[in-house]
């Protein structure tokens, strides 16, 4: 009782400072709390949430082929894949018991009509040689269509598209709508990319916008009218084919741009198909393998990865930087102005052990509780804090990262005591005669 008593009086002699070290300690354990909690999110998220990932895998030109694309020369449809190569690789990768998913997407531009005119382009160019100022893409299923390479899209009026039954459903956008002053249920014309005579009519199931930033080429810039993705008419597969537009002796414009999204249980199986696929003498001059869903899942983890990276360089700075600015106040505390008190307890027969005790006692009531209060409240704000500053990737502190900030406080706050204890313990009582025996002559 009496070495508590001393200790509490000698933190009030000293508020202003007593309280800078409660506060250092307290920001040191709130920050290692919610930093370990970004941290641990983001270890989760790159690795047990990422390889529990199925993996989407497309074939499609590749950027340098990309770049030489001209709308209005039908000869890089050549650069398409046909379903005999796609079964090529299918097979191949079937060989070695890697099984697989596939839904698949598929288009060709159409001529506009009186019903249905395209949103201009800068470049006006006549559809014989583009084979159309607008596109018809098709979907196989919902998952394709979530995987669209124009971007997301919602309907806004009247329904989604049917992959199941054939039919003439067909969706368009808002400012396609808006230009043609057409409404759901309204009837559309378009005709053949190589054939103008040859029509398709189509119903207007529904009006959808996109929700998302436009891929390059694709936004309302693009040269040619067909790739500006609002003149995109959506439908399903089964009445694409119904039309006769999957058609594999097409030439031209007409030739569809298949698309075969292959899904793989994991990113580790996505690797093998990638080596198969390769192996199976993939031109690789001019296609290339990606994984759109994972590319997508990496994407929305950017922000926390951005995060972690601040956190992996702000989490040491903050733990070394305090625990210095703690040193230097704790020997502060326990050197400045404590010779006199120090050699007067002695004198009066308190033992160096009792001393040391109360200077260990003095640190731990100025860290040990604060550094607690910092856990518990960084606990607490972990996961809103954490999930703002990661741009709304959920972050949450796990018992590991707890019990790293609880053992990593026991042993600042011990070493910190052991110091104040160490000051006590080297002290010198005949110094303090030495130097009053000095004084006196």
């Amino acid at each position: 009782m009496f070495v508590l008593k001393n200790a509490w009086a000698a933190l009030g002699r000293r508020k202003w400072r007593t309280v800078l070290i409660a506060l250092i300690a307290l920001l040191v354990s709130f920050s290692a709390a919610v930093d370990l909690a970004v941290l641990r999110s983001d270890d989760t998220a790159n690795n047990e949430t990422y390889q529990s990932q199925k993996a989407s895998a497309v074939i499609r030109p590749n950027a340098q082929i990309k770049a030489k694309r001209d709308g209005a020369d039908s000869s890089y449809t050549d650069n398409y894949l046909t379903w005999a190569k796609y079964s090529e690789y299918a097979t191949a990768v079937q060989n070695k018991s890697l099984t697989f998913e596939y839904t698949l997407a598929t288009s060709v531009p159409v001529r506009q009509s009186k019903s249905l005119t395209a949103i201009a382009a800068k470049t006006d160019t006549s559809e014989d040689k583009t084979g159309g100022n607008l596109t018809l893409q098709a979907f196989y299923t919902l998952d394709a269509a979530k995987l669209n390479e124009y971007g997301t899209y919602k309907v806004t009026e009247g329904k989604h598209l049917s992959y199941k039954t054939q039919g003439d459903g067909a969706l368009i956008s808002q400012a396609l709508a808006k230009k043609n002053n057409l409404k759901v249920g309204d009837k559309i014309t378009v005709g053949n990319p190589t054939d103008a005579s040859e029509t398709y009519t189509f119903t207007v199931r529904g009006i959808y916008e996109y929700t998302d930033a436009a891929p390059s080429g694709f936004g309302s810039n693009a040269k040619y009218a067909k790739d500006n993705r609002e003149n995109v008419i959506y439908t399903s597969y089964l009445t694409f084919a119904k039309d006769g537009l999957d058609n594999t002796d097409a030439k031209g414009w007409a030739k569809p741009d298949l698309n075969i999204i292959f899904t793989l249980s994991n990113p580790s199986d996505y690797n093998t198909f990638v080596k198969l696929v390769k192996k199976a003498k993939l031109d690789t001059k001019t296609y290339e393998i990606t994984s759109p869903s994972l590319t997508s899942y990496k994407q929305s983890i950017a922000k926390l990865d951005s995060t972690a990276a601040i956190v992996r360089k702000a989490l040491p700075a903050m733990l070394i930087g305090g625990g210095l600015v703690l040193l230097a106040l704790i020997l502060w505390a326990a050197i400045a102005g404590r010779r006199d008190e120090i050699g007067m307890a002695m004198v009066t027969g308190v033992s160096k052990g009792r001393l040391g005790w109360q200077f260990m006692l003095e640190t731990f009531m100025m860290t040990v509780p604060a550094w607690a209060i910092g856990l518990i409240a960084g606990a607490l704000l972990a996961k809103p804090l954490g999930t703002a500053w990661a741009g709304g990737h959920t972050v949450a502190i796990t018992s590991a990262s707890v019990w790293n900030v609880i053992w990593c406080g026991v042993g600042v706050c011990l070493a910190l005591g052991i110091i104040a204890l160490i000051r006590v313990l080297c002290f010198n009582l005949n110094q303090l005669f030495e130097n009053r025996s000095e004084v006196k002559a």
